[in-house]
């Protein structure tokens, strides 16, 4: 019994060499989304699926949903996703650290997110004392809210740090911190709750050349897998193109995913469009990337001198390719940056 089992196990592994094995695990792509359920700014990504926009071009994609970027980054580079839906500056600091890591795309290059304060909190500088929301140190919230601080010039020392989960707004609600980074449909959410909370740092504003969410994938992942990963993020280009052209066919998708009722995820579309939060092209620009890396350096989660080069992190062979056959978007709906 124990010889026959053995000879299964072989007859397996030999399958999986054969070339057409080997072609089907290449057509696949396991993506990991950082929060659950996913925000309305994650939306490209599950667009494209529902919509069949993968499937067209012989991909299938399945998703993992984890607890923040830190993990979905760290999950690509231990080789359990593909693409890591993450956040820029932590995957700057990963490459810097020697990861072998990509980024093939950015949907949503702006800091789409807020930092939501309660009623007592009237200015920046009334954050001195306060207990500020994070999940992980260098994780989505904390690196936001620290460059929040940097513009009111608050030493990190003059705050407390409090661990909450990704979904920020029961805590702010129940008064376990004094501020949240919220995305827009949490801050939607947490004012219906609480009236008197407010945003009193739109991220996007404060860090305009500051890079949110990226795409990244390995080195070996692009060598393995190229002609995936080429579908993929064109289905996204188109997927970010119909959040601006076709509110309709998008709606259902966004309000099925989020778990939010439709006035919540209309309310939160909209905003976002107003202010061009996607990029409809490749959302990774020079100035932007150049920027974040250069502040990672500067805030000292790169060591000195030790920033990589855009061309170190960036692979814009497959967005090019995708713009190639789609053209480029220059609006008249939020024309990229590129």
């Amino acid at each position: 019994m124990r010889k026959l089992y053995s000879t299964l196990v072989l007859l397996a592994a030999a399958a999986l060499t054969l070339p057409g094995a080997a072609s089907a695990q290449n057509n696949k792509l396991i993506v990991a989304l950082p929060t659950t359920p996913p925000n309305v700014v994650h939306m490209p990504v599950l667009i494209a699926k529902e919509l069949g926009l993968y499937k067209k071009g012989g991909v299938e994609v399945s998703t993992i949903q984890l607890e923040g970027g830190v993990f979905t980054y760290r999950a690509t580079v231990a080789g359990s996703a593909d693409v890591a839906l993450a956040g820029g500056g932590f995957a700057i600091v990963g490459r810097a650290k020697g990861a072998p890591t990509k980024l093939i795309l950015a949907n949503a290059p702006k800091l789409e997110a807020s930092m939501v304060v309660t009623q007592d909190i009237k200015t920046m500088a009334d954050l001195k004392g306060k207990r500020i929301g994070i999940q992980e140190p260098g994780g989505f919230a904390d690196v936001l809210s620290r460059g929040v601080l940097r513009a009111a010039k608050i030493d990190v020392k003059d705050v407390n740090f409090v661990s909450i989960a990704s979904e920020d707004v029961p805590a702010l609600v129940a008064g376990q911190v004094d501020s949240a980074i919220l995305h827009v449909e949490q801050e939607m959410v947490a004012l219906s709750k609480v009236p008197t909370l407010h945003a009193i740092a739109r991220m996007w504003e404060i860090q305009p050349k500051n890079l949110n969410t990226v795409m990244a994938v390995t080195e070996k992942t692009i060598a393995d897998k190229r002609a995936a990963l080429k579908v993929f993020v064109k289905a996204n280009i188109e997927a970010t193109r119909l959040l601006y052209t076709d509110r309709a066919k998008v709606l259902p998708i966004i309000m099925k995913y989020t778990e939010q009722s439709k006035e919540v995820v209309e309310k939160a579309l909209d905003f976002m469009v107003k202010n061009c939060i996607w990029d409809a092209n490749s959302g990774l620009g020079p100035t932007r990337v150049n920027f974040t890396a250069n502040l990672m350096e500067k805030v000292g989660n790169i060591p000195e001198g030790k920033a990589p080069k855009y061309e170190e992190l960036v692979d814009l062979s497959f967005a090019d390719e995708a713009i190639k056959e789609l053209g480029e978007w220059k609006g008249p709906i939020c024309p990229s940056e590129q």
